[in-house]
């Protein structure tokens, strides 16, 4: 194989990489937020995609334009870069994400999550 096809089967394999990370995150995204879990055809309405491509596009399958991922983050009510965020990257263990995106949907202030610290702290000390 030529230095050509070696670093053309090194990008393939990058893109295909990043193509299953976004659909994992997309899919995590949808099963973790606050409150009810949307459904795919709840997020697919909201993005106004077909729920069969959604569901490509969470297996991995399918390589979304950027205007397709745009629609989905608004429907997931996050930020588009929250979709190509590493898991982990910020060394956070990903169970406490819904607390920590609760806290940034209502706007918690300091105050509030000393409060918050507090009920929690007399629930299971």
């Amino acid at each position: 194989m030529g230095e050509w096809s070696r670093e053309g089967l090194r990008n393939a394999m990058g893109q295909a990489s990043v193509v299953k990370e976004v659909g994992r995150k997309i899919r995590q995204l949808r099963l973790a937020r606050v409150g009810p879990k949307l459904t795919q055809e709840e997020l697919s309405e909201r993005a106004r995609i077909s729920v069969s491509f959604l569901s490509m596009i969470e297996r991995g399958e399918r390589s979304p334009h950027l205007e397709t991922l745009s629609k989905i983050a608004g429907a997931l009510e996050v930020p588009l870069a929250t979709l190509f965020d590493e898991q982990g990257q910020d060394g956070l263990d990903p169970m406490y994400r819904p607390l920590i995106e609760a806290c940034r949907k209502y706007n918690l202030g300091k105050r509030d999550l000393d409060r918050l610290v507090s009920v929690v702290r007399t629930m299971f000390a």
